[in-house]
């Protein structure tokens, strides 16, 4: 039996297959969703690494159809980590997401207060210990 007796061949012809979620490409939004209490719109990139966003989330907003990749919007998208877009409050959950996982990875109370992501009140200097946080212990944040 020949294939174009079971499915039509417009209907195979008009069939579009998504990408595999690819890590190290960017991705941007396909339908608006909210996201560490921001909304999200469409082709707005989900910068989900600076967010430490779990990959198996992110892998099934992108296997539902919620975000996608874009090699045209990828060539404007700013190359950063993504702090500057944070305001405090971001960047102070940011920081408790970091510690928890520092606390899960350490033995003791003594490692935890020598690992852990310092908070600040100053914006800047938030990002700047956060950097050098990812800077000396940045292989902990992918735990």
């Amino acid at each position: 039996m020949a294939l174009t007796t079971l499915i039509p061949m417009e209907t195979v012809m008009t069939q579009h297959r998504q990408i595999p979620f690819q890590y190290d490409r960017p991705l941007f939004v396909k339908v608006p969703f909210t996201s560490a209490g921001r909304q999200l719109e469409i082709q707005q990139e989900f910068k989900w690494r600076e967010q430490s966003s779990p990959i198996e989330k992110v892998e099934f907003l992108y296997i539902q159809g919620y975000l996608y990749h874009n090699a045209e919007l990828e060539k404007t998208a700013k190359v950063g980590d993504g702090l500057e877009v944070l305001d405090l409050s971001g960047l102070h959950s940011l920081v408790q997401t970091i510690n928890q996982k520092v606390k899960s990875a350490t033995n003791s109370i003594t490692d935890f207060d020598k690992q852990k992501c310092k908070k600040s009140q100053v914006i800047d200097k938030q990002r700047g210990l956060i950097r050098s946080w990812r800077r000396n212990y940045g292989q902990m944040e992918t735990i």
